[in-house]
C-alpha cells in the first residue's frame, strides 16, 4: 500500500497545479457516519459522485447525490485552478444554495475550510480527504471553536472509485 500512496505523490508533483484534481476524476461510491454535535447530527451516510473534467480541462465538475439519515440531497461541486492566485477553488452548488471556498491540496490531502458565526462564537468546520491509494480515501469533518487548537469529530468516513473516467 505505501508504494501506491508513492506512486500517487510521484505522479501528482510531476503534473501541473490543475492535474491535482484529475485524482477525483470516475464514479465513487462513499459512505460514512455523523456523530451528534452542536452542527452535526448523527446517523450513516451513502454518497455516489461522478467527476469528469469539462473539455477545456479547466474545470472538475462532480454530480454528487447523498443519502444523510435516510434523505436524498443532490449537488454539483466545480473544483478549480486559480494560477494568478496560486488557490484551488471550490463550489458547491444545491438547488438552494451554494458555497465557496479555497480549499488546499497538500500531497494526498485535500482539505475544505468553512468558517461562520454561531451566537457570537467563531466556528470553523473543516473536511479533510486523505487518499491512501488512487481508488480509495479516507474523510473526516471537524469543527473548532478555539481556532483550531482543537478538532472535534463531526463525521469520517472512507470513498472507493468504482468507475473509472473515461
Amino acid at each position: 500500500m505505501k508504494y501506491a500512496v508513492f506512486i500517487l505523490a510521484f505522479a501528482l508533483l510531476a503534473a501541473g497545479p490543475i492535474d491535482q484534481l484529475d485524482r477525483f476524476s470516475g464514479t465513487w461510491h462513499g459512505q460514512g457516519t455523523f456523530v451528534e454535535t452542536p452542527y452535526s447530527t448523527a446517523g450513516t451516510s451513502s454518497a455516489t459522485t461522478t467527476c469528469a473534467w469539462s473539455p477545456d480541462h479547466l474545470f472538475m465538475i462532480c454530480s454528487q447525490s447523498v443519502t444523510l439519515a435516510g434523505k436524498r440531497d443532490d449537488d454539483v461541486a466545480i473544483y478549480s485552478y486559480d494560477d494568478a492566485a496560486g488557490a484551488y477553488r471550490f463550489f458547491n452548488v444545491h438547488p438552494s444554495r451554494i458555497t465557496s471556498t479555497t480549499i488546499t491540496v497538500d500531497g494526498n490531502t485535500i482539505t475544505y475550510p468553512f468558517s461562520f458565526t454561531d451566537k457570537g462564537k467563531n466556528v470553523t468546520i473543516r473536511t479533510l480527504n486523505v487518499w491512501k491509494n488512487p481508488s480509495f480515501y479516507t474523510w473526516r469533518t471537524e469543527y473548532t471553536l478555539d481556532g483550531g487548537a482543537t478538532w472535534k469529530l463531526m463525521a469520517s468516513g472512507t470513498s472507493q472509485k468504482i468507475v473509472e473516467a473515461i
